[in-house]
């Protein structure tokens, strides 16, 4: 369970593995739903917020109120190098070396190291943050921002990644423009109506010496007068 939300927060969030591993429960903020960054940790040096998802604020909340990110660095970090910077009370439980469980969950999932176009490893869930988010229809400096890069080139250069399904779903709709479906005539719907279940279809009725042969490739029903009108001379 640590590890699923270790991964829907970096997926949520574009965070790194040691951002991840700096942020501790005095960071999550209920009421602006979201995380608390420091200047001391971040990697562009800058104290921020990011903002996530009510949904897993909720499970950050009740992972917290149950201390699990600390009993699991209790178990696993007791006299290793690096515990000075983890934080007294963590939020989150990132192991020393995430990219080692990652590729066993990776195995477990059966997805190939080289998908979806790229490597996959722990820091393409800040690849996929970005991409979901400039698909989502978030703006150019909306996107720069959420992931907090210097410069517009760096977040879609670098980071951002054009989905197949998505440059499929804008080629119908460049399509649908330039060639579009034509309209149902008023005498085509007419036609149609009657089609459903009239008993009688006179619109654009045709004759052969006086008699109804059909009109638009129906029969004439039995009861349908055979001299309506007489064809001209």
């Amino acid at each position: 369970m640590h590890r699923r939300l270790l991964y829907e927060v970096a997926l949520c969030s574009g965070l790194r593995a040691n951002e991840l591993r700096s942020l501790s429960v005095d960071d999550l903020d209920i009421e602006r739903c979201g995380l608390r960054l420091h200047a001391e940790w971040t990697k562009n040096r800058k104290a921020g917020f990011q903002p996530l998802p009510g949904k897993l604020v909720q499970e950050l909340q009740a992972s917290a109120e149950s201390r699990m990110a600390a009993k699991l660095y209790d178990r696993f970090y007791p006299k290793r190098n690096g515990r000075e910077r983890i934080p007294a009370s963590p939020l989150l439980y990132v192991p020393a070396h995430p990219s080692r469980d990652f590729d066993k969950d990776l195995k477990a999932a059966r997805v190939e190291k080289r998908a979806f176009g790229g490597k996959v490893d722990f820091h393409a869930c800040r690849v996929a943050y970005v991409t979901l988010m400039d698909g989502a229809g978030a703006g150019v400096k909306e996107t720069q921002s959420l992931a907090r890069h210097a410069t517009p080139g760096m977040t879609f250069d670098l980071y951002a990644r054009a989905r197949d399904e998505r440059l499929a779903e804008l080629a119908e709709a460049v399509g649908a423009v330039v060639m579009p479906e034509p309209s149902i005539t008023r005498a085509q719907r007419r036609i149609e109506r009657k089609a459903a279940g009239a008993e009688s279809l006179y619109v654009g009725e045709t004759y052969d010496d006086g008699e109804l042969v059909g009109v638009g490739g129906f029969e004439p029903p039995a009861s349908a007068s055979r001299t309506r009108r007489s064809k001209p001379d």
